[in-house]
């Protein structure tokens, strides 16, 4: 045999065993765990593959950018990789790994706000949760066209978005919660309403009123009476003398307590001056509130006062309702 096609032979037995060892040495790292506890990364939408794996490297959970990079091109999920919060696994193989970033599964996050939070303490919570910043809140919750699409006869969203506990991941816009929060509202509405007798209110209407339940209830089981008080009020014509929603019309100049001089506010949410429903919510109001906005107690009520025990003394006239604010804020 001619020396030219050993060598030839020599060459190509050599480039088949290179071949040979790379493709376990891939097989060997694709299967091959990082011995690294479970770890949170975040891949940003628009990373490439060379950004993931930086990220990957940067947390010690893959031994071989080179090798990944490879692996990707052989399994052909280089662009099939999602953007997202993950959690890595303990132990994870980079076969794992790419698995989890092809299936796009994101960490999720919960967020809750309870029942009577205003807008405000929405904004706080969302902001602290870096969801939204305070700016992208407020615009998305007070523009113009915002509100006509969505139906809003208001200034804000005040009273619209559903108090409730909401899933979210770190891909999720500040626009797509609120819109979470704002479809979830209409739906609990709808289907409340539709159990209940006919009214002459609008949605705007019963969730103005059905806030101030919620701020003036301490229990679920009197909001039913405090509606039929507020509802006894309205027809009368007599004002609704609501603390909440004076204390809400002060806005930042409420110091803790109500002074007398607060009752004289030109504020139109003072409803201890101006007669019918403040100009709209003035907190998000939980499903009881709503229901019992608009099914109200079968009751000749016209005042409330509270026993400073969670619940509250009710009373048909004004005399009754004098006795029993001497009897439970004054002591007498």
């Amino acid at each position: 045999m001619k020396p030219a096609k050993l060598i030839l032979i020599f060459l190509l037995t050599l480039s088949l065993s290179l071949l040979a060892l790379s493709g376990l040495d891939l097989l060997w790292f694709a299967h091959h765990g990082n011995r690294q506890p479970e770890t949170v990364i975040t891949i940003k939408p628009g990373s490439s593959l060379k950004k993931i794996t930086r990220i990957l490297a940067e947390h010690n959970l893959i031994g071989s950018q080179l090798r990944f990079k490879i692996l990707n091109r052989v399994l052909q999920s280089s662009a099939a990789l999602k953007a997202g919060e993950y959690e890595i696994a303990a132990d994870a193989t980079p076969l794992a790994i790419i698995a989890t970033l092809r299936q796009g599964k994101s960490l999720q996050h919960k967020i809750s706000f309870p029942e009577g939070f205003t807008l405000k303490q929405i904004e706080n919570r969302l902001v602290a949760a870096r969801v939204c910043t305070a700016a992208e809140f407020e615009k998305i919750t007070t523009a113009a066209p915002e509100l006509k699409k969505w139906q809003i006869p208001s200034a804000n969203l005040e009273g619209y978005l559903f108090p409730s506990t909401y899933c979210y991941d770190r891909n999720t816009s500040c626009r797509e919660l609120v819109t979470q929060m704002l479809d979830t509202g209409r739906q609990k509405f709808t289907a409340l309403k539709a159990a209940a007798p006919t009214t002459n209110f609008n949605r705007h209407q019963i969730l103005t009123l059905a806030s101030i339940i919620q701020k003036e209830a301490g229990n679920l089981e009197e909001m039913p009476l405090i509606a039929a008080v507020f509802y006894n009020r309205l027809r009368r014509h007599q004002r609704l003398a609501s603390d909440p929603t004076t204390i809400y019309g002060l806005g930042e100049s409420f110091d803790g307590n109500l002074h007398r001089r607060d009752l004289k506010n030109p504020s139109p949410y003072n409803t201890y001056r101006h007669k019918g429903l403040p100009p709209g919510p003035i907190c998000s109001p939980g499903a009881s509130a709503i229901k019992a906005a608009l099914n109200p107690a079968v009751s000749d009520y016209l005042f409330f006062v509270s026993r400073n025990n969670g619940s509250h003394q009710f009373s048909k006239t004004y005399a009754e309702h004098q006795q029993a604010v001497k009897k439970y804020q004054l002591g007498k």
